[in-house]
């Protein structure tokens, strides 16, 4: 239950994504975005409530990760799954290289699309429970989407809003993609419900929208609590890559 909008722009040397969290009203509310690490692999991410780890962040490597559940994948009951999220937050300090993952490391965890993002590509690695798969992707645009009850209708429907009401007739500088992420994943087409980017369920809906820009020295994120339609704006941070000092 979550909606990711990415985009790279080769000419200015910038990428980004934006993130629709979806999630069970029961779940506890995440901790806003935090620096951890240690130096010089420093990670800037918000942390599950449940957990401590995470589902979006980046890191001095200028590197971008997120996660997203794969409900297609045949749900097979672990007795003691470890929380994805811990995943995440290990690839963002480069404790663990996702091309490094099997199976066999796998077994722990309910299935899972790990989303690695850099300047060049986009970078896929699926677990369904059983087998483990890389793909990549190298569009200036990429939607991806994730629904427990719609399944592959919601990667689809999310596609269609945005290439049919969404997409700019040109790459974006980065307030051109804060701009275009913000009204894409605050949008109730193609109607307020389980499909819309800004998803309304009576036991789960989003509930924090992230974004994460990175362009030549300098990573902006976002972070708002909250359904993104009816939430306050958004806490922005920018840093220094060098550093991961935050500029004022």
């Amino acid at each position: 239950m979550c909606t990711a909008i990415i985009h790279r722009n080769l000419e200015q040397g910038l990428f980004g994504l934006g993130f629709n969290r979806d999630e069970s009203v029961k779940r506890k509310p995440a901790l806003p975005p935090t620096v951890f690490g240690n130096s010089p692999e420093l990670a800037i991410a918000p942390l599950d409530g449940d957990y401590g780890g995470t589902w979006i962040g980046a890191n001095s490597s200028r590197t971008i990760f997120c996660l997203l559940n794969y409900y297609e994948a045949a749900l097979k009951l672990l007795r003691n799954p470890t929380s994805r999220g811990l995943l995440v937050r290990s690839c963002l300090l480069n404790e663990v290289r996702p091309e490094a993952l099997e199976a066999e490391t796998l077994a722990d965890f309910y299935p899972f699309k790990l989303i690695r993002i850099d300047l060049e590509k986009t970078t896929i690695f699926v677990w369904d429970g059983k087998d483990y798969s890389v793909s990549e992707n190298r569009d200036p645009y990429l939607i991806l989407g994730s629904s427990f009850t719609q399944g592959p209708r919601a990667q689809l429907s999310r596609e269609a809003v945005f290439r049919g009401s969404f997409l700019p007739p040109h790459l974006t500088d980065r307030n051109g993609f804060l701009d275009l992420s913000k009204r894409f994943l605050t949008s109730h087409l193609p109607e307020k419900g389980a499909l819309s980017p800004c998803m309304h369920r009576r036991d789960a809906h989003t509930v924090s929208k992230t974004e994460i820009v990175i362009a030549e020295n300098l990573l902006t994120l976002t972070y708002q609590e909250g359904q993104p339609c009816e939430s306050p704006e958004p806490i922005v941070v920018n840093l220094t890559l060098t550093d991961f000092s935050v500029l004022g």
